[in-house]
């Protein structure tokens, strides 16, 4: 810890009695008191700060993920207060996935479905159903999975799919994108060289195998681990299962990266999370 005002590295940790998180750091030099997680996403939290660091150990570190009901049981907290706190764990994996650039000489691209089982219509354009783009680069062509993107996408059009990957990816006339034969992804071959065909997925090592290994690892932890995801809650879901695909080899180091992630993060109350996630049903489900 470094002091605001003098920049020391000495301090007292002082504990504030019956005020939770009332942990004071106190520079020995000048005095000046400075809190733990003042001006930090967890600011004002209702839970305590070893509530925060177990939940916190928790989240992270599960493989698949972790819902409210089984949360709360680790932080003894109600399941309401424990859905908060998983959204902000969310958050901040959101913002780690911002910031991360794809850079490989070959893709996989897919477009998802991700839904229940609902009656109505079926296939794409269904009311049930949230088309989402899948990025997925290799090292090799078909092999050797290295980080994927996840997006919503408001159609089934090559548009939004173009913009997108030129903001996420980087390219040039030698890489190469695999995908089915959608006519989506027609237009990406102004990116890229395209290899757009028919995959048979009766071979064992058919093209595709990891984008589709991916495919079924995501619909399976959203759709049955977490259960009535509503679509306007879809891209915070989809950012912690492409933070947990991006950071499966992280291990004992999951935690450094976390204090990252909290030391950059900035104050939100729970009616700013709900009025962004409004705003997005508004604007972007209504396309």
């Amino acid at each position: 810890m470094s002091c605001d005002k003098c920049d020391c590295h000495d301090y007292y940790l002082v504990k504030r009695k019956n005020v939770k998180n009332g942990y004071l750091l106190i520079c020995k030099k000048c005095g000046h008191q400075h809190s733990l997680l003042a001006n930090t996403i967890f600011q004002d939290s209702n839970l305590s700060l070893l509530k925060i660091l177990i939940g916190l150990y928790v989240f992270f570190n599960s493989n698949n993920g972790v819902n409210g009901n089984q949360l709360d049981n680790y932080v003894d907290a109600n399941v309401k207060t424990a859905r908060k706190f998983s959204k902000k764990c969310r958050i901040l994996m959101a913002e780690s996935n911002n910031s991360k650039i794809l850079q490989s000489s070959f893709y996989e691209i897919d477009i998802l479905e991700i839904g229940g089982h609902h009656k109505g219509k079926r296939g794409k354009d269904s009311e049930n159903k949230q088309p989402t783009l899948l990025i997925l680069s290799t090292l090799e062509d078909n092999n050797y999975p290295q980080y994927v993107k996840l997006h919503t996408l408001p159609n089934y059009k090559g548009e939004p799919i173009e913009e997108y990957l030129k903001e996420k990816c980087l390219f040039d006339p030698t890489i190469v994108i695999n995908c089915d034969r959608d006519k989506a992804f027609f237009c990406l071959n102004k990116l890229a060289q395209l290899e757009n065909s028919v995959v048979d997925y009766t071979k064992e090592n058919h093209k595709l195998k990891w984008l589709n290994t991916f495919t079924g690892n995501i619909q399976s932890n959203i759709n049955h681990l977490y259960r009535l995801v509503k679509k306007r809650d879809l891209p915070l879901f989809l950012s912690e299962q492409e933070w947990r695909i991006n950071h499966r080899y992280s291990g004992k180091r999951i935690m450094d990266k976390v204090k990252k992630y909290i030391s950059m993060s900035t104050p939100v109350t729970f009616k700013q999370i709900t009025n962004s996630v409004l705003a997005y049903e508004k604007q972007f489900l209504s396309a």
